[in-house]
């Protein structure tokens, strides 16, 4: 029986997403004030509100990922609300899996897609999972835990490298 193995970490927050959360709700404030004096505001008003929720949508991300014998699920949750599938390989999908500065990693980053789902965690636990579908080869960025390494190493242990 193959073991479930679930995770999940906190996207990086850039530091000028939180200013831009701020400068959206001020604009909302205006955009409101602005409403009661003529009907243009009342349009300004509900689209400067539709941005304002976008910019709060998309301001806390994280990302849960699922390993099942060799098959992968990364999601990414915006703000505790919608959750949206990222990816979904399977064992012979998959290239490598090991630390992101390695040799392994690096060697096949050229004419790769780069997903960075990491986060905020410490350099030696943030791995590059390269994979290819369709000749469409993508690196992903994330975080491992032990359990995940047993669980790859034990589905394809040709495939995981710890150096």
């Amino acid at each position: 029986m193959d073991d479930y193995i679930e995770h999940m970490t906190k996207g990086k927050q850039p530091a000028y997403w939180t200013v831009l959360l701020v400068i959206a709700g001020a604009l909302s404030v205006l955009s409101l004030l602005f409403a009661f004096y003529n009907v243009f505001g009342i349009l300004l008003f509900i689209a400067v509100s539709f941005g304002t929720y976008v910019v709060w949508l998309f301001s806390k991300v994280e990302y849960e990922y699922t390993y099942v014998g060799g098959g992968f699920t990364m999601d990414q949750i915006l703000n505790k609300t919608r959750r949206r599938q990222l990816v979904d390989t399977n064992a012979s999908e998959l290239i490598v899996l090991a630390p992101k500065n390695s040799d392994a990693v690096r060697s096949e980053l050229q004419n790769a897609k780069l997903i960075d789902c990491a986060g905020d965690c410490p350099a030696d636990r943030k791995f590059g999972y390269v994979y290819n579908r369709a000749g469409q080869k993508t690196c992903m960025y994330i975080e491992v835990t032990d359990a995940l390494l047993r669980e790859a190493r034990r589905c394809t242990p040709q495939k995981v490298k710890l150096n």
